[in-house]
């Protein structure tokens, strides 16, 4: 395994240690399992400092726009669940189904981001303060906003950007896929993933894809 494919494994299962640890918190298990302020504290300044290097490394480009470390730790994250339970011991084969799955997911929708920008969609000022708004109510304070923010590694600019891309992304998914879809009058799941896999295959037939990070051992 490469250094930066050990990292971004090692990353990944940093952000799932936190879960794990406040689970623990609310266990019987006895005293012995509980994570000291101490120790939280410093595993938390260990992935803050894991985090903002993730930033800085691409692992691919789109038409020459990067995708990060950090954007695939996030997409890792949110996938491995699907193959994971808690407890279950990692293998060389899941983690490599988990980062290609991730990574093409990742390079779908900057390619779909870029073609809601080419075809002139855009997002509100006052759409991006609502959703924002929204996740503040959700959170319930101020200090638990910001609190949200560190954790996720985020500053409110980065997090107002994230939410564009994704209101982007949506718009032109409904145009490109559903819409598209329904007017052939067929509505399941089979048809709306041949669409989008159609869709997938126009827009790299013109697009230019480098990858950068080592995907299998």
């Amino acid at each position: 395994m490469s250094t930066w494919a050990q990292r971004v494994t090692g990353l990944v299962m940093v952000g799932f240690a936190f879960a794990w640890a406040s689970c623990a918190h609310g266990t019987s298990a006895g005293k012995d399992n509980v994570v000291k302020p101490a120790e939280h504290e410093e595993m938390l300044e260990q992935y803050r400092k894991g985090v903002e290097e993730s930033k800085k490394v691409p692992v691919a480009r789109v038409n020459g726009a990067e995708i990060t470390m950090f954007d695939l730790l996030n997409r890792m994250n949110r996938i491995a669940p699907q193959y994971m339970k808690p407890g279950q011991p990692r293998d060389p084969g899941t983690d490599a189904r988990v980062k290609q799955e991730a990574l093409d997911v990742l390079i779908f929708r900057e390619l779909a981001v870029q073609e809601a920008v080419r075809q002139g969609m855009k997002v509100e000022p006052e759409a991006l303060d609502r959703s924002v708004k929204t996740l503040k109510d959700r959170l319930g304070s101020e200090d638990a906003y910001k609190a949200y923010l560190s954790r996720e590694g985020l500053t409110e600019e980065s997090l107002r950007k994230g939410i564009e891309r994704d209101q982007l992304y949506e718009r032109v998914a409904e145009k490109e896929i559903f819409q598209k879809v329904q007017a052939t009058g067929k509505n399941d799941l089979q048809a709306v993933e041949a669409r989008r896999r159609e869709w997938e295959a126009e827009m790299k037939k013109t697009a230019t894809i480098e990858i950068l990070v080592k995907v299998t051992n």
